[in-house]
């Protein structure tokens, strides 16, 4: 019995340790997987849309762009914690199922592949990637400049806590309406909070800009990862589901963890089966003394 619960809690130590060990990584999955179900959802939505319809989603966007490049309206920071106010013509361009979500974002050399949704509240930047109220929808064209935000360094997702790899000449795609815009890096710097100059739109230009907070951890500056609309090559993106194999091939802790996790459970199940063997032939044997006397 002392044995039995001895090794109950040997094998709760091991399980604590292990969730422990990969808690950001297991919360990532977890996010991710959530996340893909939502993007399966928007992107059913769009499948099973007529044309007509999804023509009109997407001039509504043209419109919204071409209204904000006549305004040209103030931008602020987009992890500021002061209360923002949404215009409700903003979020109702792209909202299809009423579920903010107007696109995803793909990001291969980081395995990245998430909804951006509108908006930058905290709800938005704890599960996915928000679009900056105040920029271009992102649909591509002349005069638009989008810009995509992410938090890094969250215990419970990933997000752009990798975006500081990127560098000039990668590129990134934008999964929207049923077509990918490819978009390539050509500078990457880091601004204070209130320097959003380098977020306005561009003349003539199509420019999407990622944005973060810096140093990891710290905060006190953004980086900003500026890119340029390239010709898109359909053979250069994958799936969520690829991207998200690709990711979880990276995350070396999980799997030699899980590795040590698994053998150790074959060890205890043959060790098991060892001892129940072992208890059988001395129950023979003193069966068998028993019935010679």
């Amino acid at each position: 019995m002392k044995s039995k619960i001895l090794g109950i809690l040997i094998a709760l130590l091991f399980a604590a340790g292990y969730v422990t060990l990969n808690y950001p990584v297991l919360g990532t999955l977890y996010n991710q997987i959530r996340e893909g179900k939502v993007m399966d959802s928007y992107d059913h939505a769009v499948y099973t849309m007529d044309k007509e319809k999804r023509k009109k989603y997407w001039e509504e966007a043209e419109e919204y762009n071409a209204m904000l490049v006549r305004e040209n309206p103030q931008l602020s920071d987009a992890f500021s914690q002061e209360a923002k106010k949404s215009d409700s013509a903003y979020s109702h361009v792209l909202d299809m199922e009423d579920s903010g979500v107007m696109g995803a974002l793909e990001i291969p050399k980081i395995s990245l592949y998430l909804p951006i949704y509108h908006g930058t509240s905290q709800e938005v930047l704890e599960k996915g990637i928000g679009h900056l109220e105040g920029t271009s929808i992102p649909i591509g064209g002349k005069n638009t400049h989008a810009v995509l935000t992410g938090h890094r360094g969250l215990p419970s997702a990933e997000l752009f806590s990798n975006l500081d790899q990127l560098e000039r000449n990668d590129e990134f795609y934008i999964h929207i309406l049923g077509k990918t815009l490819a978009y390539k890096v050509f500078q990457v710097e880091t601004v204070k909070p209130e320097d959003t100059g380098h977020l306005t739109i561009a003349k003539g230009q199509d420019r999407v800009t990622l944005v973060t907070c810096t140093p990891y951890g710290i905060n006190t500056h953004r980086l900003l990862v500026h890119a340029r609309r390239v010709k898109y090559v359909a053979e250069s993106t994958g799936s969520q589901k690829n991207t998200l194999w690709k990711w979880l091939l990276k995350q070396k802790t999980l799997l030699i963890s899980t590795g040590v996790l698994v053998l150790l459970i074959i060890y205890s199940l043959v060790r098991s089966r060892q001892r129940r063997r072992q208890k059988r032939r001395k129950h023979k044997k003193k069966s068998g003394s028993k019935k010679r006397k």
